[in-house]
C-alpha cells in the first residue's frame, strides 16, 4: 500500500516533466543566451503567464467598472427621487453663473423668511 501511495505521489511529477531541461535554454547556444535569445518553450511559457494575468486584470477592471456604474446609478436615483434632479433635464441644467454659496444663501433667506415669527413681523 505504501508503494501505491508513493507511486501516486510521484506520478504527477513525472507527468509534468519537471526533470527535464526543456524551457531552460537547452536548445540555445551560449552566444544566443548572451544576446538574450530564449528557446521556444521558455517564450511560450512566458506568453501564457502574461496572457493569464492579462485576463485576470481585465476581469478585475470589469468588476471595478461595474461597481463604479452601480454607485453612479445609486447617486442618480437619489438625485432624481430625493433632490428632484435629473442630469438630462434641460430646464434644470440651463447655464447659470449662480454659485453654490449663492444658492445656499437664497435657500437660507427663503427658509428664515417663512418661519412664523419672521413672517408675522414682515407682513404687518
Amino acid at each position: 500500500m505504501r508503494q501505491f501511495a508513493l507511486a501516486l505521489t510521484l506520478l504527477p511529477l513525472a507527468a509534468c516533466s519537471t526533470f527535464s531541461w526543456q524551457g531552460q535554454g537547452a536548445n540555445v547556444t551560449k552566444e544566443q543566451q548572451k544576446l538574450g535569445i530564449r528557446d521556444v518553450t521558455a517564450l511560450s511559457s512566458s506568453y501564457e503567464t502574461q496572457a493569464f494575468f492579462r485576463g485576470v486584470r481585465r476581469a478585475n477592471d470589469g468588476r471595478n467598472n461595474a461597481f463604479g456604474r452601480d454607485l453612479m446609478r445609486i447617486q442618480d436615483f437619489i438625485d432624481r427621487h430625493i433632490w428632484n434632479y435629473d442630469a438630462n433635464d434641460p430646464y434644470v441644467n440651463y447655464p447659470s453663473n449662480t454659485t453654490k454659496g449663492e444658492h445656499l444663501g437664497r435657500f437660507g433667506l427663503v427658509t428664515v423668511m417663512s418661519l412664523p415669527p419672521v413672517d408675522e413681523f414682515t407682513n404687518r
